[in-house]
């Protein structure tokens, strides 16, 4: 597990392969932003929750309102939910249709590999179509297809740090949706909005060269 400060309120969770029985390394990217907390993505369940919130209660921000994050629908980025019971789940409209469509089918596929049974599905209960913002936290969620078709990325613009989820991804993205004109297209978008800092889901904090690199690559599938 490595924690680390990102800008004036930001902290940048990675459980890295090994700390888990998942096989690679998954962020989790926390925003301390006045009286609520902003929390991108929530890993492969409760267990891994628990160490951010032993991190909120350690900085004393225990009293503030958790408000969570799903980049996208994908079990190793929301099965963490259920930890959070009484908070606002986010994300876009077409990823809570998915989790319902599948959810409980991944949990049955990897239960005894990726968990113990002992947790349910919670799904986003606060969606949006192309945007979300809230304006007085200097927090915008944006609807950004490619990856997955709901896919979405947080922008702290107090920090300018952008939060992609897997959108991004080294040494080269994971293709799950078909409209790879589309895709380029968001990444083009992720480019344009000028961060100071781009966190990827899997991938850390990168740089524009990886998302040069992540375009090209996709331009190579359609040929």
């Amino acid at each position: 597990m490595k924690i680390e400060s990102i800008g004036k309120r930001g902290t940048l969770f990675t459980f890295q392969e090994g700390d888990s029985l998942f096989p690679q390394d998954t962020c989790v990217y926390l925003i301390n932003a006045g009286d609520k907390i902003f929390l991108c993505d929530t890993h492969v369940g409760p267990k891994s929750m628990d160490v951010v919130k032993d991190y909120i209660n350690a900085e004393g921000l225990g009293n503030k309102e958790i408000i969570v994050f799903n980049t996208h629908s994908d079990w190793d980025h929301i099965w963490g939910n259920c930890a959070f019971p009484d908070s606002i789940i986010i994300a876009h409209y077409s990823c809570r249709s998915i989790i319902i469509e599948s959810g409980e089918k991944e949990l049955e596929k990897y239960k005894g590999i990726y968990h113990d049974g002992s947790f349910e599905l919670k799904l986003p209960n606060l969606t949006f179509d192309s945007r979300l913002s809230f304006e007085d936290y200097g927090i915008k969620f944006i609807y950004a297809p490619g990856h997955t078709v709901d896919s979405a990325i947080c922008y702290d613009r107090i920090d300018s740090v952008l939060f992609v989820g897997d959108l991004v991804e080294y040494p080269e993205p994971y293709l799950q949706y078909e409209n790879l004109e589309e895709y380029i297209k968001t990444l083009d978008y992720i480019k344009s909005i000028k961060a100071d800092t781009v966190i990827s889901g899997h991938s850390g904090i990168i740089d524009e060269d990886l998302i040069d690199e992540n375009i090209d690559f996709i331009k190579k599938q359609m040929r």
